[in-house]
């Protein structure tokens, strides 16, 4: 349940407004707070004229944000920035981001993979930037429409050491709470991009090759083996780069999975379909190149790796010669 802010209000800029930056920045919007969001083409379009609409499981909500626009120099600086973009379309924002940093301004990257968060630190600095993910299922099912999956969202951030949680990180935590987030700022957000990244490279490159969704992989009991090698193997190669888990990343990721509607599909399955790039690189080929350089085998991510690029290069082959 979200409840509106009776305090001071945080100035929330979230460049990349599709399924998750969109339902983040309608989230905030609501709550009261003035948020921008930077984003392009239709969708962008139908959130200015007329705001976001948010089905969820229990209910159909709406907001609207104080701006939409497409170019980050017309936002001013932030108290808070959410980095909502695909991670191959990170290295085009880097050269605008410091247009919205203010002196106490904070950076959350929402990116999957594991290398995000070190890219836009060497740019703003890591004392800025707040590792972070999102447990969702949400998509754009319209333009200016978001379908949620699961409610409520849940969002996990921290900054990277030796920094310690910020006043302002802080304070996000308790405006996504009033919001209507599930939201925790942790001591350390190296940790929870890893753990995000341990379930999503194996659940999105499963269900983009094969299909299927989340249903169908609880119930095939081969699949099943195939996915906890692969949550396994990710899992290895993070313990051997020393991070420190207080829960098995492995079971709460088969719990997670459990959790998600039958239909569920990753992101980059949905990606997949409608033609345009994945983020294979991010997910599984940074779990197998990381595995090589701390001498960990990683024989189920390879295939799977190895599988997606054949099929994207596939792809490009069919689309050159119709």
């Amino acid at each position: 349940m979200y409840r509106r802010t009776r305090g001071a209000t945080m100035k929330i800029a979230v460049i990349g407004a599709g399924g998750v930056g969109a339902y983040i920045g309608a989230v905030f919007a609501r709550a009261g707070h003035p948020v921008a969001l930077v984003a392009r083409g239709a969708h962008a379009e139908a959130m200015a004229v007329n705001g976001i609409t948010v089905h969820a499981p229990t209910q159909t909500w709406h907001a609207r944000p104080a701006m939409v626009t497409d170019d980050c120099a017309t936002v001013g600086t932030a108290d808070v920035v959410f980095v909502c973009l695909k991670t191959y379309q990170l290295d085009a924002l880097l050269p605008a981001l410091p247009s919205l940093i203010g002196p106490r301004t904070v950076v959350v990257t929402l990116q999957n993979g594991i290398d995000a968060y070190a890219t836009v630190a060497a740019t703003i600095g890591a004392e800025r930037t707040l590792a972070g993910l999102v447990y969702c299922e949400l998509h754009v099912e319209a333009p200016g429409v978001i379908r949620s999956g699961i409610e409520p969202v849940r969002l996990v951030f921290g900054p990277i050491p030796p920094t310690v949680p910020s006043a302002v990180a802080h304070a996000l935590q308790s405006a996504a709470s009033q919001a209507g987030m599930d939201a925790t700022c942790v001591p350390d957000g190296r940790v929870v991009v890893w753990r995000k990244a341990i379930f999503v490279a194996a659940m999105s490159a499963v269900t983009t090759i094969s299909g299927a969704g989340m249903g169908l992989l609880r119930d095939d009991a081969e699949a099943q083996i195939m996915v906890t090698a692969a949550l396994t193997e990710a899992y290895s190669v993070a313990i051997a780069e020393g991070m420190v888990f207080a829960e098995d990343p492995v079971a709460s990721a088969l719990a997670i999975a459990a959790s998600m509607p039958a239909t569920a599909r990753s992101s980059m399955s949905r990606d997949d379909a409608a033609g345009r790039p994945l983020e294979h690189e991010a997910l599984s080929g940074a779990i197998v190149r990381r595995g090589r350089a701390v001498g960990v085998p990683t024989p189920v991510n390879q295939a799977l790796y190895t599988l997606l690029r054949l099929k994207i290069a596939a792809r490009t082959e069919q689309a050159r010669t119709q």
